[in-house]
């Protein structure tokens, strides 16, 4: 059985970010690696049965590839590894490369599991210890499949719904804001249940094409923003909106008071090319609570 296909082909999932954009250097490093282990505390507890993965792909013409230094990821000698020939991971149609999976058996307290983090940490900076890989670790025990594909984020796999629910609410902050309404509608709260029609789809896309277009600025380019969001919200309504914006990555304050409406602002800073993202982010939040009433932003 390969664990990792049937996971990520049928298995719910949460995914999480770790590198944020408005941190530099060390510090974005520092940050990552803290929300890592802490979602890796939530799973795995010592004595759980882990099936540790790491693959590696190559060219099908490549007549050596490197060697694989396993060891240095865990804490005691290994027992027997096993080596697997797959389809290339990232496209089983492509022929011109193949993925080569090795795995082992072992105790969630034997595995080095902060050199580990820190080795798929530093795997696109060129910096030592380095994963060689991508590396998969499956809870046994529970059933859950965890991957931190490279220091922006990690998915959590389950086919068991409930027990990605206690992750959710633990860890529900650091949810990629891209895919936290895929995952409220998964898990059955937050926003789920709150849809767009195709009529406010068009008309929110039309509205963002209006503010970019004439900025100038180019999508494909570095084009980091601060985009700031705008809502009336009833006072009755207030609270409740606060508070559930909190468990995103956008900032939100207070702007005014007037009557029974609360004016708010929710702002990140992040590429302007996801617009179309936060927009439906927000305007789902709108329609949960007030009104959505528009986005303006500056280039940083």
């Amino acid at each position: 059985m390969n664990i990792v296909k049937e996971f990520m082909a049928h298995g719910p999932y949460i995914r999480f970010e770790l590198g944020l954009e408005n941190l530099m250097d060390e510090a974005y490093r520092n940050e990552g690696l803290r929300r890592a282990s802490a979602i890796w505390r939530s799973i795995f507890d010592p004595e759980d049965d882990v099936i540790f993965m790491h693959r590696t792909s190559y060219g099908t013409n490549e007549k050596r590839v490197g060697k694989i230094r396993l060891k240095r990821f865990f804490k005691t000698q290994l027992k027997q590894m096993l080596l697997s020939t797959l389809p290339y991971e990232l496209d089983e149609s492509d022929d011109e490369l193949y993925t080569k999976e090795w795995s082992v058996e072992i105790k969630a307290k034997e595995i080095r599991i902060s050199y580990v983090l820190e080795s798929i940490e530093n795997a696109d900076f060129m910096r030592k210890p380095n994963s060689d890989g991508q590396i998969y670790l499956y809870n046994k025990t529970k059933g859950i499949l965890f991957h931190m594909y490279d220091d922006r984020g990690c998915d959590v796999f389950s086919s068991d719904k409930g027990k990605l629910l206690s992750l959710y609410h633990q860890h529900r902050k650091w949810i990629l804001d891209y895919n936290r309404y895929q995952i409220d509608n998964l898990i059955g709260e937050g926003l789920a249940g709150i849809t767009e029609t195709e009529e406010e789809r068009k008309n929110r896309w039309q509205l963002d094409d209006s503010k970019v277009s004439p900025s100038g600025i180019n999508l494909r380019c570095v084009n980091t923003c601060l985009i700031s969001h705008f809502f009336e919200i009833p006072s009755v309504n207030a609270d409740k909106f606060e508070n559930e914006i909190s468990f995103t990555s956008f900032d939100i304050r207070r702007n005014s008071i007037v009557g029974n409406q609360v004016s708010f602002i929710a702002s990140k800073t992040q590429a302007l090319a996801l617009i179309d993202s936060q927009t439906h982010l927000m305007s789902m939040y709108g329609k949960k609570y007030g009104t959505y009433t528009g986005w303006s932003f500056e280039r940083v």
